[in-house]
């Protein structure tokens, strides 16, 4: 649970990145990664640091946008993909989660991203689709090692995480994305067969939801 396990000891403690910074990423592979480089120094001797970038959509409509942020002109970049947002563009709404998971150009907003990736990853963005199952599952493993007490809503709650992690991972997986079988690989474990089965009917569903036929609803 490499992936997972890096990603819960700095996800919600770090500062906003600073808006003249370059960040970079360990083998984890989530936004919320760049912005905990300097808190967590070990994490450089992880071979295979890529840029933030790959975690975005930057091909089409989103290119003068990636150019930006290639550019570090992060808030620029950021009120090009807004703009596209507000226009119902799905991919530029991934782009702004993870500048917001990171703190690129605007205040680190976990909410705010989570709910950005849900919608891309609802109108079938692969990106977001991995980017929302290893939110989702880094979130469920920050829970699961909390040594407090929990109420049976918020496990609850949790849980549902969970199951929602594994379905987005192995939705983005269908569509070739080469890391994310991995990363539900990696819930497995934790996950009894009751959970799994359900998630993937969650699969299922969504599949049918995301190519029904609006004429005809099927």
């Amino acid at each position: 649970m490499r992936q997972f396990v890096i990603l819960i000891l700095v996800a919600f403690a770090f500062p906003a990145w600073a808006a003249n910074e370059t960040p970079v990423l360990a083998s984890s592979e989530t936004p919320a990664l760049a912005a905990s480089k300097t808190k967590a120094p070990d994490l450089t001797k992880i071979q295979g640091i890529p840029d933030i970038e790959v975690f975005m959509f930057c091909d089409g409509l989103m290119e003068a946008g990636c150019a930006l942020f290639k550019a570090k002109e992060y808030k620029q970049a950021f009120a090009w993909f807004n703009n596209w947002a507000e226009r119902g563009e799905a991919t530029s709404m991934n782009n702004m989660g993870v500048m917001l998971e990171a703190g690129l150009g605007v205040k680190v907003d976990f909410k705010r991203a989570r709910t950005l990736y849900l919608l891309s990853s609802e109108a079938d963005v692969a990106i977001a689709q991995y980017n929302l199952g290893m939110m989702l599952g880094a979130q469920y493993m920050d829970f699961r090692d909390k040594k407090t007490k929990a109420s049976n809503a918020e496990i609850a709650s949790r849980n549902e995480d969970l199951l929602n992690a594994y379905k987005w991972l192995r939705l983005a997986a269908n569509q070739g994305h080469n890391k994310a079988m991995a990363g539900a690989d990696e819930l497995e474990p934790y996950m009894t067969a009751n959970q799994i089965k359900m998630a993937l009917h969650r699969v299922g569903w969504t599949l049918r939801q995301m190519h029904k036929n609006p004429k005809t609803g099927k």
